[in-house]
């Protein structure tokens, strides 16, 4: 139970490391598809209640991606976050532990990922909110959530019983291969909060970063070279993709730029923070959990199942690694995506 905690804690929350990058240049979305609250409209549809007894249903055009990402065995856990707003889900990570490769694998999907929808997501969107068919950006893969909750996914039927959580999961399976055991949702300032009760993290910064955003109660000053941040500045450090460098001069280092540091502060805040001697905050870390995250992972059983994987992660040492999408960027009707490599 105690490495459980430990290794939930840890493992989940870093997921909270993608949320909204600093700054865009783009026009922003407008926030009708975007957002994960419940949709207001009455008689939707359900699209595949009856999935089992149907086989040729699909949420994709027979979108394939290139190559097998994970093993049929392996335990996946879908991450996800939305930045302050409520509007964008950026944070779409799957975590990967594998027990027989001994190691976990951290996927990253970028929010701009292309989905092909299948003619039976954009007849279900007709009938419940055709102005989705319009917007900007409807087919990138951080609006997934939003369409799932928009017609009812799975409603009452789904593993999950959450109808955006479902949707993405069941994505993510068609086009990946990649079948999510479970999810954890980490809040909006559970990242800080986590962060600053393990007692911040070291970590090595590449350029000098400096940006400020009222709008985001976003404040970013940390000097370049090897740093110990708390968790309003982790939460900098790990949102920061454009700014001013040291000379005062605004750069702009882009979204691999920021996934690099991210990367960086996964393994350090591992390193540094799963160890035995959290055993003893037991309780304060199961406080932190409640307050911070929602997940699927409920129940004994399953908190036994993830105790012993994690109790073998740390006993044998998994290493951490990370999985890079193979993807081309396009614009696709005056908006950017990415495509990725598909068979």
């Amino acid at each position: 139970m105690a490495f459980f905690s430990t290794i939930f804690v840890v493992f989940f929350s870093l997921m909270a490391s993608q949320n909204l990058s600093a700054g865009t240049n783009e026009e922003p979305e407008k926030p009708g598809i975007i957002t994960p609250t419940p949709n207001p409209y009455e008689n939707v549809v359900v699209p595949n209640d009856d999935l089992e007894e149907d086989d040729s249903f699909f949420l994709t055009n027979n979108q394939k991606y290139f190559e097998s990402i994970v093993s049929p065995e392996s335990t996946n856990v879908l991450l996800l976050g939305t930045e302050p707003s409520g509007f964008n889900f950026d944070t779409i990570m799957i975590l990967n532990i594998d027990k027989v490769s001994k190691k976990v694998t951290v996927i990253s999907l970028p929010r701009d990922i292309y989905i092909d929808y299948s003619d039976y997501v954009i007849d279900a969107l007709r009938k419940t909110n055709p102005s989705y068919l319009k917007e900007k950006g409807m087919h990138r893969i951080n609006a997934a959530p939003s369409i799932g909750q928009t017609i009812e996914y799975q409603k009452g039927v789904g593993r999950f019983n959450k109808p955006y959580v479902d949707f993405i999961a069941d994505i993510i399976h068609e086009v990946f291969d990649i079948y999510i055991n479970d999810y954890a949702y980490v809040k909006v300032k559970g990242f800080r909060n986590i962060v600053d009760y393990f007692g911040g993290v070291t970590v090595y910064v590449p350029v000098h970063m400096e940006y400020n955003d009222p709008y985001q109660d976003l404040n970013i000053y940390i000097e370049k070279g090897t740093q110990h941040l708390n968790g309003a500045q982790a939460e900098g450090y790990v949102r920061f993709r454009q700014g001013f460098d040291e000379n005062g001069k605004f750069q702009n280092y882009g979204d691999i730029f920021r996934k690099n540091n991210q990367n960086r502060f996964i393994k350090a805040f591992i390193s540094q923070h799963v160890t035995l001697k959290n055993l003893g905050r037991l309780s304060k870390i199961a406080e932190l959990i409640s307050s911070n995250i929602n997940t699927s992972v409920k129940g004994w059983d399953s908190i036994v199942n993830y105790g012993a994987l994690a109790e073998e992660a740390l006993n044998n040492k998994y290493p951490i690694e990370n999985y890079n999408l193979k993807f081309t960027d396009k614009f696709i009707d005056g908006s950017s995506y990415v495509l990725i490599e598909t068979r």
